[in-house]
Order: C-alpha cells, then sequence, then structure tokens
C-alpha cells in the first residue's frame, strides 16, 4: 500500500461544461488515468449490445471502478454530472476517506448548446431522446452554476474559450497540493531486482 492516499480529481459541472475534455488534459497533465462515468455506460452499451436507460444504476460502476483504483494506489482524474444532494454523500463515504480530494468544477454559458450539439452527433439520440435530455440540461446548468460542497479544495474554472485559469496553472495548484515523483526509482539506485528488465 501506499504512504500516502491516491490523488482523485473529482471533475464536475453541468453537461456540456467541458468536463470530459478538462478530464482527459488534467490527466494527461498529471501523468494518471482518467475515469469517464458516460465512457463506462457505453462500455456497458456494448457488451448488452444496445444502448438503455441506466440512470442511477449507471452510476455504480463508476464508484466502484474508483473504489478499486484507491484500493490499489492509484491516482486518477474521474469525470461525472455529480448531482446536488446526491452525490455529496456517496463521495464523503466512498472516496473521500481513502484519497487526497480536488474538486475540479467547469462552468460555461454555452453548455446547454454544446450538450444539444453533441447528442444531435450521437448515432443514438433519437429526437424523443433529445427532447427528454434537453429540459434536463437546462435545469442542471442552473442546479450547479455553483460546485457541489465536497468537504474539499475546489478550482473553478471557466471553460467558455479555452481554460480560465489556463490548463498549465491548474495542473501547477493540483502538483502543488499533491506532488507527483521528482525522481524515477530506477534513477536513484542500481539495485533493481533481477528478472526485471529496466522500462
Amino acid at each position: 500500500m501506499p504512504e500516502r492516499p491516491p490523488l482523485a480529481v473529482l471533475v464536475s459541472g453541468a453537461p456540456g461544461s467541458g468536463k470530459s475534455t478538462l478530464a482527459q488534459a488534467l490527466a494527461d497533465g498529471l501523468d494518471v488515468p482518467v475515469l469517464h462515468k458516460d465512457s463506462l455506460v457505453h462500455g456497458i452499451w456494448r457488451t448488452r449490445g444496445r444502448a438503455t436507460e441506466l440512470g442511477e444504476s449507471g452510476v455504480e460502476p463508476f464508484y466502484r471502478a474508483m473504489e478499486l483504483w484507491l484500493a490499489l494506489g492509484v491516482s486518477f482524474v474521474a469525470d461525472h454530472t455529480f448531482s446536488r444532494g446526491v452525490s455529496e454523500p456517496d463521495v464523503a463515504r466512498r472516496i473521500a476517506p481513502r484519497s487526497v480530494l480536488i474538486n475540479v468544477h467547469c462552468r460555461s454559458t454555452h453548455a446547454v448548446e454544446r450538450f444539444e450539439r453533441r447528442m444531435r452527433d450521437d448515432p443514438l439520440c433519437g429526437q424523443h431522446r433529445l427532447r427528454k435530455l434537453l429540459p434536463l440540461a437546462a435545469r442542471l446548468q442552473e442546479e450547479l452554476h455553483e460546485p457541489l460542497d465536497l468537504s474539499c479544495p475546489v478550482l473553478v474554472v471557466d471553460t467558455d474559450d479555452g481554460y480560465a485559469p489556463s490548463l498549465a496553472a491548474i495542473v501547477g495548484e493540483i502538483d502543488a497540493r499533491y506532488r507527483r515523483p521528482d525522481v524515477h526509482e530506477l534513477d536513484r539506485r542500481d539495485d533493481r531486482p533481477s528478472g526485471y528488465p529496466a522500462v
């Protein structure tokens, strides 16, 4: 087990606010894996051979995957539309005690328009589904303007035109709170176990 809890960066915000794109960029910048809740749902659809309405049950694989990574000592970035009044107790019970938790919250005045564009480009999204989802996206845009209280440091990011603060500043702030290794162990000593090649 690691000497310190793993880093868990939770990227939150309304649908269309740029969570998935920012989460991927943060994972690349921090050199850690990324977990997209929507990609997990799509993986379930692939397994079942059809797209289904998963609702709350789609969230459980997301939390279980995060819990597994934390138990294995894996730091990560994860994005999801965390819901006010619902997600706070889940994060507090399942993620916070096992991690160094940081919340990066996305905001965009164009979130609903972006979401609608993405749905119209989705071959699995018909008009009936779009009519159902657009009012929900508009409601969440209002409800999730302010970040949830996850009892951890929070960085609010404006995603209207790039990132404000910048991606470099966000990565730097996270690194200041949870430092990455300065030196690879293989550069520190030459007593590698036999049978393991240098990588």
